[in-house]
């Protein structure tokens, strides 16, 4: 049975939402239908600060995230809960769009790996210098990446 989507355009999931360059859609349940309104939105432009935590964006989601050329400006992005695994991180990895990035949350997902390699090793996103994983695993890159487990 295909769910239902709560959202019908871009504006009505922004709607108290946005807060200057950020936009705080956490606990949406946004599907990758619903995100997709967000992703042809101009006004998602101006958006740096975009928090996705707690929604159902899965790697197909993730993966036209990071195709989106009207994300170019997003610095920090929260994926928390979002039903990702590595073929999604694989697919931010090589995104030409999000240069930009600064900080990525990847908390609560099903991340075994591979993804975080891949996020290691991108070329692409040479501007991350943070990333959090499970259960309170901070990755900061400093001379290299080195792992920092928080308590």
């Amino acid at each position: 049975m295909a769910q239902r989507e709560k959202f019908a355009t871009a504006d009505a999931i922004f709607e108290g939402r946005l807060r200057g360059n950020q936009a705080m859609l956490s606990g949406l349940r946004l599907s990758p239908d619903e995100a997709r309104l967000l992703w042809a939105s101009p006004r998602i432009q101006e958006v740096s600060w975009l928090d996705l935590d707690d929604n159902a964006l899965g790697d197909a989601g993730v993966a036209e995230l990071a195709e989106c050329e009207l994300l170019a400006n997003v610095q920090y992005l929260n994926l928390n809960k979002n039903g990702v695994t590595d073929r999604g991180l694989q697919k931010l990895a090589h995104s030409k769009i999000l240069t930009k990035l600064k900080r990525l949350h990847l908390k609560d997902n099903a991340i075994t790996g591979s993804g975080i390699v891949a996020l290691f090793e991108s070329q692409s996103l040479e501007g991350l210098a943070t990333f959090q994983v499970n259960d309170g695993w901070t990755c900061k890159k400093q001379e290299g990446w080195r792992y920092n487990p928080q308590g």
